[in-house]
């Protein structure tokens, strides 16, 4: 909930909490909420505004240094504002997509704006050229673009999204951020489902589809003929050999489970493996650890240039897939959780980091530290955790020197970051 720094208006006299409250809208926050001031200076995240609006909303949450609200109407529009594409979208209804009001070439400027408002207030840093440029590997209307997606299973067998800012469950039979083959799968699972609480689905580039589903108790009913591995919650499956989707990314092939992690888009993917490549300047027989490797992504694409790759990952089913993905390349897949760093007994000329959205921490930055590579590229998809992990690995030598966005995530007010270090003496 931190806003992009700006200079907020105040337009309203003040007003019972039941009343609207008109405002002026000029920051906006991580998460897709634009930010104004209330009457009595309180900062103001206002769902489905734009910066530069006028604007009347009412308030849904209030505490004693913030509030957040929703537009009720808007008085001066945004040149930016723009139909949202899906009827599911806005208040109280699908809580998945958070920008569709927004065109997306401004979502990326805001976005670009906030990963730079976070690094300097959270990590004392200042963007490498004092902005931060974000890539759009999407079309411009930002749709069909998810290769995955995880759903919540209501009373009557539906599968469901939740509600904007709520547990409650919307059911959903489309969804057009959805890639072709993801979107089709959708239509023939969206209901039907007994004794699940839980379906993840996952589609490759080849056009196949599986799932994961979470069952709740015995004789689990699962209304697919597609592949799915069935788990019980707060126990491990082995996951089908059937239920596992092709990603095509970077000429290469990628094996995923239905339960393994891959990035949402391909076409994002493409250009994180680029960027990964191109600010991680290894030669040949130089050694890279990969932290949070997942199913190998980008271990895959600097092992085919000759380096050795050490990867680390803490997840059964993506270790599995990883090793399938290396094979025939100069890469050692090593189940690790790194809340316990591991011994690395040789010299390691570069680390690549893509962590979950918690980020690394201070145990993982000083273990980095400690290896002392000359290079760090971190993939985040959280520009605060990122900016704290910024500041400490420039505690340890580690100085930030490009860094991009990437809108891996068009619609939903998210951001994928790469930040390169170097060391310095």
């Amino acid at each position: 909930m931190d806003a992009v720094a700006g200079r907020a208006g105040v337009v309203s006299a003040d007003a019972p909490a039941d009343t609207p409250v008109e405002l002026v809208l000029d920051g906006f926050a991580h998460g897709g909420a634009a930010v104004g001031r209330l009457p009595d200076g309180r900062a103001c995240f206002v769902d489905y505004g734009i910066p530069g609006e006028r604007v009347t909303v009412r308030l849904t949450q209030e505490r004693r240094r913030w509030a957040r609200a929703t537009v009720v109407d808007v008085l001066d529009p945004s040149p930016d504002r723009v139909t949202p594409p899906c009827p599911l979208f806005g208040p109280g209804r699908c809580g998945g997509c958070s920008t569709q009001h927004i065109a997306v070439p401004h979502q990326a400027e805001l976005l670009g704006a906030v990963i730079a408002e976070q690094l300097r207030r959270i990590g004392g840093l200042e963007p490498p050229g004092g902005h931060v440029e974000v890539i759009t590997p999407h079309g411009p209307d930002g749709l069909g673009y998810r290769n995955r997606a995880r759903f919540a299973v209501t009373d009557d067998g539906r599968l469901a999204f939740r509600r904007a800012r709520s547990h409650e469950t919307i059911a959903v039979d489309d969804c057009p951020l959805l890639t072709p083959a993801a979107r089709s799968a959708l239509h023939e699972i969206a209901q039907g489902w007994d004794r699940v609480s839980e379906v993840r689905l996952q589609a490759g580039t080849d056009g196949r589809a599986a799932l994961a589903a979470t069952t709740t108790g015995r004789d689990a009913r699962v209304p697919s003929t597609l592949p799915v591995t069935l788990r019980r919650r707060g126990t491990r499956t082995r996951p089908s050999d059937r239920a596992r989707v092709h990603h095509e990314v970077a000429g290469h092939t990628f094996v995923a489970s239905a339960t393994s992690f891959f990035q949402a888009s391909t076409a994002a993917a493409e250009v994180l493996v680029g960027l990964v490549r191109a600010w991680t300047p290894v030669a040949a027989g130089d050694h890279v650890v990969d932290c949070y490797a997942g199913v190998g992504l980008f271990s895959v694409a600097l092992a085919a240039d000759g380096v050795r790759v050490t990867a680390i990952e803490s997840a059964a089913d993506a270790c599995a897939d990883a090793r399938v993905n290396a094979a025939g390349l100069p890469i050692e897949v090593r189940r690790v959780d790194l809340t316990a760093p591991p011994a690395i007994d040789t010299p390691v000329d570069a680390v690549v980091l893509d962590p979950p959205r918690t980020g690394v921490g201070a145990s993982v930055t000083a273990w980095i530290g400690g290896l002392s590579p000359r290079l760090v590229t971190y993939v985040s998809c959280d520009p605060a955790t990122f900016a704290r992990d910024a500041r400490l690995l420039a505690d340890h030598g580690l100085v930030l020197e490009r860094l991009v966005g990437v809108d891996q995530f068009t619609h939903s007010g998210l951001v994928e970051l790469v930040g390169s270090f170097r060391r310095v003496p």
